[in-house]
C-alpha cells in the first residue's frame, strides 16, 4: 500500500494571520484500514429510536454484543487548522495535534470562534508550539461522511490518526513535502473527552506516536448518566443543511440538554447558544464500540498531563477541587501503570464543567499545560 504521505495533498486556502500566530487550512488525504467490530444485531438503520438507543447501550456499560472484527479500508480526507507562532525565534519543533471531542469538530479549539480568550491556538503559539487541530473523520468540515456503523469506529479514527502522525513528523531527504511545508521532531497529543481516549489508545497501541499527551475532559472514573438522559435526534432532523446525512449521525437536540452537560461554574451565556447552534455530531458506531478506548496503556512512558474541570459531570461528577484531583491522580494507575509520578501531572479548575477551555478559567488551565509541556520537552 502506498505511504500515507505519499497520498498526501496540500490545500492552502483561507490563510489568516493574527498578532502572534498565522494560520491556514490543511487537507490531508490519508489511507487506512482498521480492524472495525462487527455487531451481531445491529440497529435498522432507518428507525431513529433504534439506532440512538443502540448508540447509548455502551454508555449504559452494556455494549452492543460483536462477533469479531473486519478489515474496513479507504482514503479519507482530513481537514485541519494549522497555525504556528508569528515569531519562529520563538518557536519550538514540537507539533500539538488537537482531537476534539463528541458533537464537536476542530473549531472547539478556536473556541468557536467566538473569543481570543478561548482559543487554544492562541495560548499554544505565544508559548511556541505549532498546533494542528484536525476535524475527525465523518465530522467537521471533511467532505465525507462514511457508513456511521460500519465505518467511523473508535478504531478507524486511531489508524487514521496514526498516519497523520507519521506525515508530520521528520522526514526523510527522499520523502515528499509535508502538507505542513516541514517535519517536525516531537509530537504532542491535545485530546478533549473522546479525543482523550483515542489519545489513551494510541498510546497503548502505538506508543511511538506522540512525545507526551495532554488529556482534558477525561478520567477513568465516568458517569454518563446525561449522556443517557438526554435528548439525542438524528442530525438530518436538527440540521436541514445536513438533511442528507444517514440516521447513525446522532447529536444533540436542546440548546438546555446539550448546555446541561458540557457547562457549569463560571462561563459567558452566550457561548452555549452559538455552541448549540454549531454542534457536530456523534455515531452510532463511535459509541457503540466505545470499549476498544478503555483499555489501559502499559509500556507508555512520555509525560502525561490530565485536566478536567471540577465541576465536569462525566469525570468529576460536580465535586470539589480536591475531590477531581483524585479522581484525576487516579488516571495514571488505572491506564498509565509505566508513567513515573515525576512525568505526571494533574489540573482541575475550579468552576468549570466538561468543555474545560471554554470556561472562564481557560487561560489557567492554558498557562498549567503548558507550564508542564515547557519542563518535560
Amino acid at each position: 500500500m502506498r505511504s500515507a504521505q505519499a497520498l498526501i495533498c496540500l490545500l492552502l486556502s483561507g490563510a489568516a494571520s493574527v498578532a502572534g500566530q498565522d494560520c491556514s487550512t490543511v487537507a490531508f488525504d490519508i489511507p487506512a484500514t482498521s480492524q472495525n467490530a462487527v455487531f451481531t444485531s445491529p440497529p435498522n438503520p432507518n428507525n431513529e429510536t433504534d439506532v440512538i438507543q443502540f448508540m447509548l447501550a455502551a454508555f449504559r456499560g452494556t455494549p452492543p454484543p460483536t462477533s469479531g472484527t473486519t478489515a474496513v479500508s479507504g482514503t479519507f480526507t482530513i481537514m485541519g487548522t494549522y497555525c504556528v507562532p508569528s515569531n519562529q525565534t520563538a518557536s519550538k519543533n514540537v507539533l500539538q495535534v488537537l482531537v476534539h471531542g463528541i458533537t464537536y469538530g476542530k473549531d472547539y479549539w478556536a473556541g468557536l470562534g467566538f473569543a481570543d480568550e478561548f482559543n487554544w491556538h492562541l495560548a499554544a503559539n505565544a508559548r511556541g508550539y505549532a498546533t494542528l487541530a484536525i476535524d475527525r473523520l465523518g465530522h467537521g468540515e471533511n467532505p465525507q461522511r462514511p457508513d456511521p456503523l460500519a465505518v467511523v469506529q473508535p478504531q478507524m479514527h486511531v489508524e487514521v490518526l496514526h498516519q497523520l502522525i507519521a506525515a508530520v513528523r521528520t522526514q526523510s531527504p527522499l520523502s515528499p513535502p509535508s502538507v505542513l511545508g516541514r517535519a517536525y521532531d516531537k509530537v504532542v497529543w491535545v485530546g478533549h473527552s473522546y479525543g482523550s481516549f483515542l489519545g489513551s489508545t494510541i498510546a497503548r497501541q502505538f506508543p511511538a506516536d506522540a512525545d507526551a499527551m495532554v488529556l482534558m475532559g477525561f478520567s477513568t472514573t465516568e458517569n454518563f448518566t446525561d449522556v443517557l438522559t438526554a435528548a439525542w435526534t438524528a442530525a438530518a432532523h436538527h440540521a436541514p443543511a445536513d438533511g442528507n446525512l444517514p440516521t447513525g449521525y446522532l447529536t444533540l437536540a436542546s440548546e438546555a440538554g446539550r448546555a446541561a452537560v458540557f457547562y457549569a461554574g463560571e462561563f459567558d451565556p452566550a457561548l452555549p447558544p452559538l455552541d448549540f447552534a454549531r454542534e457536530d455530531t456523534i455515531t452510532d458506531g463511535e459509541g457503540a464500540a466505545i470499549p476498544v478506548l478503555l483499555e489501559p496503556a502499559p509500556g507508555f512512558t512520555k509525560p502525561v498531563f490530565v485536566a478536567t474541570g471540577a465541576q465536569d459531570v462525566f469525570f468529576c461528577n460536580f465535586g470539589s477541587v480536591a475531590e477531581c484531583e483524585t479522581k484525576l491522580a487516579k488516571s495514571r494507575p488505572d491506564f498509565f501503570p509505566d508513567v513515573s509520578e515525576a512525568n505526571f501531572g494533574i489540573f482541575a479548575p475550579d468552576k468549570t464543567g466538561h468543555d474545560i477551555h471554554l470556561h472562564f478559567s481557560a487561560p489557567r488551565t492554558y498557562a498549567a499545560v503548558h507550564d508542564f509541556l515547557d519542563a518535560k520537552l
